[in-house]
């Protein structure tokens, strides 16, 4: 079977690692045969702080995405414009996860474009040291640019699949992956006396939350719960911190006890031993 004549390859930038990470930008280009016929670029406002580490890497700081459109209003018009078209990245899981989780938290319809990795391509076909981005560029003597910037490395991207396929003087490199909203992480099922925190989500009301780190301290917080997922063995809650004025991440197994913050009741409607 053929590889696709017309796609789109498409990176992202992001705070960190999906599900938790926010978009930070999106590149891509559409392309049908042999031919770049549009190109979608945008920066993305993560509505929380980028990591300095993070920053190390793609460039991009809080500076420059203060004025960028949030994600909700990026990822509508990537979808207009991509519509059911495949979509191929360099190791796509992680972009695709990007994609999936950042339409699951702002509530839109998941994307159900099929994916292609060149990534795996690269393995099979070109069986190199490294199989990076980066390294296959400067190992192939490929055209050069910015890396970790997500038009640019889409750029790339396609640079490598028109030399896998060259490489590999057939009319298939490419292997069907899962759709887009296949890797949207697992939700999280809250019953009992934890629907408090599904309801503040849903009511966007605050809730008065006891909360126990890593280490061992206990300390009364005020959130606005917004989205549930499990991450490997744990279930996370994001949510806005008033005190700090943007969302955080919680451990769902260390909130001890929560209540409506305009309560006047003494008793939490949690209580965990947690």
């Amino acid at each position: 079977m053929a590889d696709p004549r017309e796609f789109i390859v498409f990176d992202t930038e992001t705070t960190g690692m999906p599900p938790g990470a926010r978009l930070v930008e999106i590149g891509a280009i559409k392309v049908r045969g042999e031919s770049v016929i549009d190109r979608f670029d945008s920066l993305v406002n993560p509505q929380i702080p980028i990591p300095s580490q993070v920053v190390s890497v793609h460039g991009i700081c809080d500076e420059d995405v203060r004025d960028a459109p949030h994600a909700r209003e990026v990822l509508l018009r990537f979808a207009e414009w991509a519509g059911k078209l495949p979509l191929l990245g360099h190791n796509v899981a992680f972009d695709a996860a990007m994609l999936a989780t950042e339409s699951l938290r702002a509530g839109l319809t998941l994307p159900k474009n099929p994916t292609y990795c060149t990534l795996q391509s690269a393995r099979r076909f070109l069986r190199r040291k490294s199989h990076s981005l980066e390294n296959l560029v400067r190992d192939l003597d490929l055209p050069t640019a910015e890396h970790h910037r997500a038009s640019s490395d889409a750029l790339h991207t396609l640079h490598v699949l028109w030399r896998i396929q060259e490489v590999a003087s057939c009319r298939a490199v490419l292997k069907k992956g899962r759709a887009v909203h296949e890797f949207a992480p697992q939700g999280v099922e809250l019953n009992g006396k934890k629907i408090i925190l599904q309801e503040a989500a849903q009511s966007k009301e605050p809730l008065d939350v006891r909360y126990r780190f890593a280490d061992g301290r206990m300390m009364s917080l005020l959130l606005t719960p917004r989205f549930f997922y499990q991450r490997q063995s744990h279930s996370w809650m994001e949510a806005a911190c008033h005190h700090a004025g943007y969302d955080k991440t919680y451990r769902m197994d260390r909130i001890i006890a929560a209540q409506w913050a305009n309560s006047t009741e003494n008793s939490p409607q949690i209580e965990s031993q947690a």
